[in-house]
């Protein structure tokens, strides 16, 4: 009896001994088939997930700067009513341009209106500028890209743009050919003849020099002179150089002493702002009478453009704040129950209203104009557009 109990415990202890080494075995294969991963916390590896990938982000395109800012303003006095239109801007924004323009691009004589300039410069806003002469030819500075196209007067304050900036200032311009030991100066540049001297012309004046007197031509190509020619007919100016037109007796001996074919000559110019040789500019352009300077009302009672300055008509004004905003202002006028205009001295007072330290008068009467986005925003005097020689454009850089 007792060796069968005996018996049948050891069977019991050998049969939990088999079970105890089975079993891990029997787990496995039932974890692989059951497709879940066995983790013993030693030997096996941690199962590995995949994070769904992270959606790159989607590029926000900035919205582009306002190149401006324009707005109107409507007063109505006892003895008189008032419609003032306003275009801001920044010049050191740098997808804003601003520049004068000419009505012939590249050629200075002639008119149009400022409607087809904006147009062909594809202008988002545009503003007429200064004084011309009766042939369309501009009545002072107008320097851009490294090219003078018209000499300064010195009587009148031009608009500079530097570096982002806008300024106004007194400048004047010294003009010469020099070369091989010679130097010529006191000339007139891109100026239609009405008196005796010696006259400069460059391409951008036209293809002839309009002269129809007697006058001897110094035909200079290349930098090189080809030959003095005597004419009394407008004689041709060349595409590569420039032509110096002698004028009277003593300019043509003055030419035929100092210049010979063959000489080579090239022609300068300097653009003195205030007592100093200016660089680096991007354009200069010549305005009328100042209207303020640092903050002060300094217009006159007339000038050699308008004459007097004290009625009360259509004015166009640019200035430039402290923080170097051009500010543009067309006041519209002559029009009984919308605008009868404002002197000069009532614009440098909106003007200094406006914040505006510096700024300088522009052609007005029946020019005023103001364009934005391709719809004329004043009230034109005579009711129409009138042709001019020159405007000022903004629009976005290509």
């Amino acid at each position: 009896m007792k060796n069968r109990i005996l018996s049948i415990i050891v069977l019991f202890v050998i049969a939990l001994f088999v079970l105890w080494f089975l079993c891990p075995a029997i787990a496995g294969i039932f974890s692989a088939s059951d497709g879940h991963n066995q983790f013993d916390g030693e030997n096996s590896a941690m199962p590995s997930y995949s994070a769904p990938p992270t959606p790159s982000p989607t590029p926000v395109t900035p919205e582009p700067k306002p190149l401006y800012t324009y707005y109107s303003i409507k007063e109505n006095k006892p003895d008189h009513d008032l419609s003032i239109h306003v275009l801001e801007l920044d010049p050191s924004n740098p997808e804003l341009l601003v520049r004068p323009v000419s009505s012939h691009n590249n050629y200075l004589f002639g008119y149009a209106f400022l409607s087809e300039m904006s147009d062909a410069w594809q202008a988002n806003a545009a503003v007429n500028a200064g004084f011309s002469h009766s042939n369309g030819l501009l009545g002072g500075l107008y320097v851009i890209d490294g090219e003078l196209y018209t000499p300064a007067t010195g009587r009148y304050p031009a608009l500079f743009l530097k570096d982002g900036k806008a300024f106004i200032k007194d400048a004047k311009t010294n003009i010469r050919v020099e070369g091989d030991g010679v130097v010529l100066d006191d000339l007139f540049y891109n100026k239609y003849s009405e008196e005796n001297g010696l006259y400069v012309f460059t391409p951008s004046y036209g293809t002839k020099n309009r002269i129809k007197k007697s006058h001897l031509n110094a035909y200079v190509s290349n930098g090189e002179v080809r030959g003095l020619i005597l004419r009394s007919e407008s004689y041709e100016i060349p595409k590569d150089g420039f032509l110096i037109s002698a004028i009277g007796k003593e300019a043509r001996a003055r030419l035929e002493k100092l210049v010979k074919t063959g000489m080579r000559l090239e022609l300068k110019y300097d653009v003195v702002i205030e007592g100093e040789i200016a660089s680096g500019h991007d354009w200069g352009y010549e305005c009328g009478s100042w209207i303020l300077r640092d903050y002060e009302i300094v217009a006159p009672d007339s000038d050699g453009w308008v004459g007097t300055l004290r009625n009360r008509v259509p004015r166009t004004a640019v200035g430039v704040r402290e923080d170097g905003t051009m500010v543009f202002i067309v006041v519209d006028g002559r029009q009984k129950g919308l605008s009868d205009g404002m002197t000069i001295r009532e614009l440098g007072q909106k003007l200094l209203e406006l914040g505006v330290k510096d700024a300088a008068n522009l052609d007005g009467g029946a020019s005023s104009e103001m364009i934005i986005e391709g719809e004329i925003v004043n009230s034109p005097s005579a009711g129409r557009e009138r042709m001019v020689a020159c405007g000022f454009i903004i629009k976005r850089k290509q």
